[in-house]
């Protein structure tokens, strides 16, 4: 495990400090985090039905987010710090892999995906806010080291990126081509009954 990644945890973390003053907050926002995020998504849905489309798509791809998150975490297999005894287990949790944070992969996912909608960019940092939130609770806790975070964010961006050029790709192959067929017999129906009202 690389030294700057070591370091920044003792910095973030309770470690095996004796009566850490955070750890209460940070207990909460830990097993809390992802609760309030949904609780934001259906209330984004209820709020702004003009968008429930979107929201869902956004809800979808938290799933997602979170389902190749766990493949990935247990394909690697990383210890968590209270495993390696660099901190207490102040938060109960199982010991399965850390890398990359299930929590901060949804989390950023959902971010990035509403900064994709139309108005909802407040809503967007809203839900980035509570990822770094939740993404600090969970170091300071001794859940994850702060690889853990970044590599989580890392696929949120790669899955977004990756959905949205697929989406762009599918639009140009399908979408745009069936388009701008319509357009051109509408046009040619125009120009025929155009021509049908000439002398």
């Amino acid at each position: 495990m690389s030294d700057w990644n070591r370091w920044l945890f003792s910095r973030l973390a309770a470690g095996h400090q004796v009566d850490a003053p955070l750890i209460p907050a940070a207990r909460w926002i830990a097993e809390n985090g992802a609760a309030i995020g949904i609780l934001m998504l259906l209330a984004l849905w209820w709020l702004r039905p003009t968008r429930r489309a979107g929201v869902l798509g956004v809800a979808l791809l938290a799933a997602l987010a979170a389902a190749v998150a766990h493949a990935l975490a247990d394909a690697i297999a990383m210890p968590r710090p209270f495993v390696t005894g660099d901190s207490a287990p102040w938060i109960a949790h199982g010991g399965r892999g850390a890398f990359p944070s299930a929590h901060a992969t949804v989390m950023f996912a959902a971010a990035l995906g509403l900064w994709q909608l139309q108005g909802m960019r407040a809503a967007a940092l809203a839900m980035g806010v509570l990822g770094l939130a939740t993404a600090w609770a969970r170091v300071h806790g001794g859940l994850h080291y702060p690889m853990d975070i970044a590599g989580g964010a890392a696929l949120a961006a790669v899955l977004v990126c990756g959905l949205r050029l697929m989406a762009l790709w599918g639009h140009a192959r399908w979408v745009a081509p069936r388009g701008r067929r319509v357009r051109r017999q509408l046009m040619r129906r125009w120009r025929g009954a155009v021509a049908g009202r000439l002398p």
